[in-house]
């Protein structure tokens, strides 16, 4: 059992990952019994205060191989795939809509629907309309002097992608913005403060605007990825609010992280940066590397189906699993000195994207939104300072900041 560190509380992120703990749990008890704080949530109905049953965590690189390989026994539709558990029967079908939170056969049938559109050749083809977004949004910060390397690059750029893959008017990314802010970030003061019926509203909108988009794109289909969905998809009016939700968040709030963690380990380690400057060949090294070092998405939950035994811990049927991705690609058995940001890396068999059938749909995008948006700060990255304190967000789920102020 864990108690050093509270693993499970959102404030323990604000002021950083806990990485000594993650490496003592790896040493220690790769697989380890967590209790789980008490949580508050407010809404109109008065405060709850609520405290989950405790889970184990996962925090070895091959324990996290081996549960992500084994979906029969370590579900995500069991329960979801979150770390909080859903509070009512309704609240757990809810979740079930959203491809995170399936189980095969439905998973598979849906995520054929829109893997097309993921391809390396399908996403290769957005290069160039990335490409002119990632220019825009530099020159956009070198006339400005001084910005927020969060809002005005890390986010602004996957808002921009989104809104063109979707087919939807890039004034409304701002919407996307908010509403992945207000979910991601429930636990967040700033963001969700933990205020359930704000929660609900956030879903409200976002499900009226994605009712709005099928219905337009049914009558009228386009070439994008909304007209994929609606048209071609068989989904249901939930199932298409579900998904195109998923989209919304997992499209921008993932994507700005890790483009945020890069830019702040490019600004931390001059000299693996200055190294990349001087050497542009080792972009693609480079970009899997960043991914590795900030592991935007820390963990996701299963749920056990049976009594099994995982790196000495004896699991009961009906168990919390968590999967920290954030401690397994910096597991010292496959990484040498893992804690190094070393943009020549390789092999780098990280797991940030996740492994096995769950693994991220969009991963060949953001790996190009990262790219494309290094070579347009290519000429300025050695002028690129950080002004300020970085806030980050308290999430226990996003390794993430809210704010990063600097200048060029």
């Amino acid at each position: 059992m864990t108690g050093q560190v509270a693993l499970a509380a959102p404030s323990t992120y604000g002021h950083a990952v806990p990485y000594a703990e993650f490496a003592r749990l790896r040493r220690e008890a790769p697989v380890s019994w967590v209790e789980e704080p008490e949580r508050l949530r407010h809404s109109s109905a008065g405060l709850v205060r609520e405290r989950g049953p405790g889970y184990w965590a996962v925090t070895t690189h091959a324990a996290v191989n081996t549960v992500s390989r084994e979906p029969g026994i370590f579900s995500s539709g069991e329960r979801g795939a979150f770390l909080v558990d859903p509070r009512t029967r309704a609240d757990l079908e809810f979740t079930r809509q959203l491809l995170i939170n399936m189980d095969a056969p439905q998973h598979t049938r849906i995520r054929r629907v829109v893997s097309s559109v993921f391809t390396p050749r399908a996403v290769s083809r957005l290069r160039d309309s990335i490409a002119a977004h990632a220019a825009t949004v530099v020159a956009d910060v070198r006339a400005r002097g001084t910005f927020d390397a969060v809002t005005d690059l890390a986010a602004e750029l996957p808002l921009l992608v989104l809104a063109d893959l979707l087919g939807v008017p890039r004034e409304d990314r701002h919407l996307f913005y908010r509403w992945s802010n207000n979910l991601v970030g429930f636990d967040d003061p700033e963001y969700g403060g933990a205020d359930v019926d704000a929660y609900r509203r956030t879903f409200f909108e976002a499900f009226q605007y994605a009712l709005r988009i099928a219905d337009d794109r049914r009558n009228h289909p386009r070439d994008d990825l909304a007209s994929r969905l609606a048209v071609a998809g068989g989904l249901t009016d939930r199932q298409f609010c579900q998904f195109w939700l998923l989209l919304i968040v997992a499209g921008n709030e993932t994507t700005r992280h890790l483009i945020g963690g890069s830019l702040r380990a490019l600004v931390e380690h001059r000299a693996q940066r200055d190294r990349l400057i001087a050497e542009p060949g080792l972009l693609g090294t480079a970009v899997d590397e960043l991914v590795r070092y900030v592991s935007p998405v820390m963990q996701f939950r299963r749920t056990a189906t049976k009594d099994v035994e995982l790196a000495g811990a004896h699991i009961r049927a009906g168990d919390k699993v968590v999967l920290y991705y954030v401690s397994a690609n910096r597991d010292e058995t496959v990484f040498d000195d893992p804690d190094r940001l070393d943009l020549a890396r390789t092999p780098n068999p990280h797991l940030a994207f996740g492994i096995g059938s769950h693994f991220c749909l969009g991963a060949h995008l953001a790996r190009l939104e990262l790219t494309l948006l290094l070579e347009a700060l290519g000429p300025h990255l050695a002028t690129l300072q950080q002004t300020g304190p970085v806030v980050r967000l308290e999430s226990a789920f996003v390794n993430g900041a809210k704010s990063m102020p600097c200048r060029i």
